[in-house]
């Protein structure tokens, strides 16, 4: 088993929740506080998924699992890219 899983495990559940708690704000409260709830409900579900490629991608690099490292170096490559293009449009 990778090492720092268990962490990970942890810190996804609480993405988990936190964004379950941000998104009934932003359903439910009106006005500014809601709407900012609402973006950082999005920003979490975004965000979340790359840490964990990130974290798994550093943790393969750790164990010498060059094949999965290196996929996992090609994805966060692909979203940076795709960031970028993005910010540039």
């Amino acid at each position: 088993m990778i090492p720092g899983m268990e962490r990970l495990a942890g810190l996804m559940q609480l993405a988990l929740i936190t964004a379950f708690v941000l998104a009934l704000g932003g359903a439910f409260v009106p006005g500014t506080i809601g709407h900012v709830s609402g973006v950082a409900c999005v920003v979490l579900l975004i965000s979340a998924p790359v840490v964990r490629v990130g974290w798994l991608t550093v943790e393969w690099a750790r164990t010498g699992d060059r094949r999965f490292a290196a996929m996992g170096g090609v994805l966060l490559g692909v979203l940076v890219v795709s960031g970028l293009l993005a910010f540039l449009r």
